[in-house]
């Protein structure tokens, strides 16, 4: 009964670890859909600034960050600095343009860039 007990157990943590690959591996696809057009149109002040290091390791918007590519990158820092009253509120609270790493948009309207 024993032995049951600990293959029942083993084969319970690698379903485990196999899903959490997979979902790992899905992560990089949700780079937030249109999120270059909701930067260039945002107006507002509602901006959160989060430092990618500050988040889990685990957590899926680091996993995108970490993931998206030169080009999805390039895209949003062009976005950034095509929407000229954003790109001057990051650079008064000293934020580097070339350090913007992702951004998305909270349920409330709100923009949270992501940096390295």
């Amino acid at each position: 009964m024993n032995r049951i007990a600990t293959l029942s157990a083993i084969v319970a943590l690698s379903v485990l670890s196999i899903s959490e690959i997979a979902y790992a591996q899905g992560a990089e696809m949700n780079w937030p859909a249109n999120i270059e057009k909701t930067v260039t149109d945002f107006k507002g002040d509602k901006v959160s600034v989060v430092q990618v290091s500050t988040l889990a390791e685990a957590n899926q918007t680091r996993m995108w960050v970490e993931k998206a590519t030169p080009e999805q990158r390039k895209a949003l820092l062009t976005a950034v600095e095509g929407n000229k009253a954003l790109a001057e509120q990051l650079k008064s609270q000293k934020i580097e343009m070339e350090n913007i790493a992702g951004a998305e948009q909270a349920a409330d309207g709100a923009l949270i860039i992501y940096v390295r």
